[in-house]
């Protein structure tokens, strides 16, 4: 053990000085934003303080190895940490606890003493550093106090979680509490024997103990899952990379320090552990995610299965009971989908139940709600994510289903008016949901979301923003150019993320153009138009560009691209059954609505090899009534 103990500590030291900065980071974010579930601020408390001893003592041990002496301020924080962390975890449990405890003041009494033992061998350590070189754990005075400062702090927070009769409500918490009694008792042996290489280690390793159990049990709904697999990776990482240079230690060591020589094959030696750990971090996450915690779809699986289970429902009631079967199977619990008017209870994720709600935010129309598993790990932080998505998408279904129901009744009741046949045709191709679309994006996600979780989640919300405008203007003739700009934006920031480095786009709009108003969908039906029969039928990069012009009283929307063009395209596009449906409706509404004054028309523009499709009507702020 005392051969490998020097690197045996500085890799215990580096694994916990990183677990705990990040620890540091997520507990604080958490915080700001809702509090902790158990011990408030204290716990924040504690895991800044292990960082800075961690970090502060790894950063001493290395100075000690490189230029033979400490840095003294570095000794300072070491000494804080020491002194504040049993009594930290002390008040800790106290302030936990005290609701159950039987003579409180008695407790009271041993947290202030615990905090005045601290303070004594905080003093006496800092009188040990004024002697030359002295470690202030050196000095048996000093070594004395910290002993019994952790010994009491350890042997008072176990008595203090033994004889708390605050309840425990399930399996859960009364696991928690002997684990932590377990490691109390481990904590107070490791400190009253005399510590060797293993004593150390312990030393080194109860704090993770500690952050472990509470984390687990405890806050693990808001981010155990990411803690472990970095904490894990980070573990494995580091100590491969330890063995990894030990066993490469006798090559390295005949080289000529500081010569080109020796930097490459440095860096050549290091190049393969980087090349892999990518790889291996994934297949550890997909471990930890089947093994330990308890998953039996990766995120990109559940939502394909999910979709796929649900695309052929009919009915809202068949949709949810089918959604409810599917979210069972894959959180494996129970799920229940709650519609209607409300109210709703709060979709929060407490005492183990997930939540999410269903519909846009503000306009809740539903709840998914999933029960805590009875035999199973709790839901973290990933699958509340995942719920989340898998509620946008069942409300997107939703939302189509009822939009085919109602567009189906409008249909039965305005077929002998043709006006009203003709503003049901418009709503239709507003509603109209392109399924090719709709997979193509839902595919992108599901290859984005084990890689850059990040752009997943932003190209969702650009799916719900697209959908959202096509499927709430059944109902408006007009909208703000500005409200639909924003719609193709999104729309072609998807086909972007699907095509990659092949599209390019460019929208340019004016101030006074952004306020005009247009007939519903006008420049989204011409931007789909541009990337079905241009960027999708080229292999070298496409680019579109949508410029909209106004001048005086009239206003002007190009859209181009690079694509091959249309063959005969006024003809064909115009008056070939099956083909243009949306350009012969912008051009029908065009004409319903300004008669003459407004038309569309098809060029291909031979220098820059692109097609335009240009839109010129007059401009107005105010919606325009169909002329009879």
């Amino acid at each position: 053990m005392s051969r490998y103990y020097p690197w045996l500590e500085v890799l215990l030291r580096s694994f916990n000085g990183i677990t705990f900065i990040l620890l540091s980071f997520l507990w604080l974010h958490e915080f700001r934003k809702r509090g902790s579930h158990w011990g408030g601020y204290l716990y924040l408390c504690i895991t800044v303080a292990c960082a800075v001893l961690f970090v502060s003592s790894l950063v001493d041990y290395l100075s000690w190895g490189m230029v033979y002496y400490g840095q003294p301020f570095l000794v300072y924080p070491q000494i804080a940490a020491n002194a504040l962390l049993p009594s930290l975890l002390f008040h800790f449990f106290y302030k936990n606890e005290k609701e159950g405890l039987p003579a409180r003041r008695i407790w009271q009494a041993g947290l202030f003493a615990v905090y005045a033992l601290g303070l004594l061998f905080a003093v006496l350590a800092l009188g040990a550093l004024s002697r030359p070189y002295q470690d202030y754990l050196s000095d048996p005075p000093t070594l004395l106090t910290y002993r019994a400062l952790m010994v009491a702090a350890a042997t008072g927070s176990g008595l203090l979680l033994w004889a708390s009769r605050r309840p425990d409500t399930d399996r859960l918490s009364r696991n928690q509490r002997r684990w932590l009694l377990l490691l109390c008792g481990i904590w107070a042996c490791v400190y009253l024997a005399p510590k060797g290489d293993w004593g150390n280690v312990l030393a080194q390793t109860l704090p993770l103990g500690f952050g472990f159990v509470i984390t687990y049990y405890t806050e693990r709904t808001t981010f155990f899952d990411v803690l472990i697999k970095k904490g894990a990776f980070t573990f494995c990482f580091l100590l491969i990379l330890a063995a990894y240079f030990l066993a490469m230690a006798p090559f390295l060591l005949r080289l000529w320090w500081g010569t080109r020589t020796a930097v490459m094959a440095w860096a050549l030696l290091v190049l393969p552990i980087v090349l892999v750990a990518p790889w291996g971090q994934r297949k550890l996450s997909v471990w930890l995610d089947r093994h330990f915690l308890g998953r039996r779809f990766l995120p990109a699986q559940a939502s394909k299965y999910f979709l796929s289970g649900l695309q052929s429902a009919i009915g809202e009631n068949e949709l949810a009971g089918r959604a409810e079967r599917l979210l069972g199977e894959i959180f494996q619990s129970g799920a229940e989908v709650l519609l209607g008017p409300g109210p709703f209870p709060p979709a929060e994720n407490a005492g183990g139940c997930m939540q999410a709600a269903i519909g846009p935010a503000g306009e809740q129309i539903g709840l998914i709600s999933i029960q805590p598993r009875v035999h199973g790990p709790r839901f973290l932080s990933e699958d509340v994510t995942l719920l989340s998505s898998l509620a946008e998408t069942y409300s997107f279904l939703l939302d189509n289903l009822r939009l085919r129901e109602e567009r189906a009744q409008r249909k039965r009741r305005e077929q002998d008016l043709l006006l009203e046949a003709e503003r049901s045709e418009l709503r239709a191709l507003r509603a109209q949901v392109n399924p090719h679309f709709m997979f193509n994006a839902l595919n992108t996600i599901a290859g984005l979301i084990p890689r850059r979780p990040d752009r997943a989640e932003r190209t969702i919300e650009q799916l719900a923003e697209v959908f959202r405008y096509t499927l709430r203007r059944s109902e408006r003739e007009w909208v703000p150019l500005d409200e639909e700009l924003e719609a193709v934006r999104a729309y072609l920031d998807i086909e972007r993320t699907r095509f990659g480095d092949r599209l390019e786009f460019t929208i340019r709009a004016g101030d006074e153009a952004a306020e005009a108003r247009i007939p519903a969908m006008i420049v989204q039906t011409l931007v789909e138009n541009a990337v079905k029969h241009g960027v999708s039928a080229i292999r070298a990069p496409g680019r579109i560009e949508v410029d909209v012009e106004a001048a005086q009283d009239r206003l002007r929307i190009e859209v181009r691209d690079n694509g091959p063009g249309f063959e005969d395209s006024a003809t064909r596009l115009f008056h070939q059954p099956g083909e243009g449906h949306g350009l012969r409706n912008i051009r029908d509404r065009l004409r319903g609505y300004f008669g003459d004054a407004a038309h569309l028309a098809i060029a291909r523009d031979g220098t820059s090899g692109m097609t335009v499709v240009s839109v010129e009507m007059p401009r107005t702020a105010q919606p325009v009534e169909v002329a009879p």
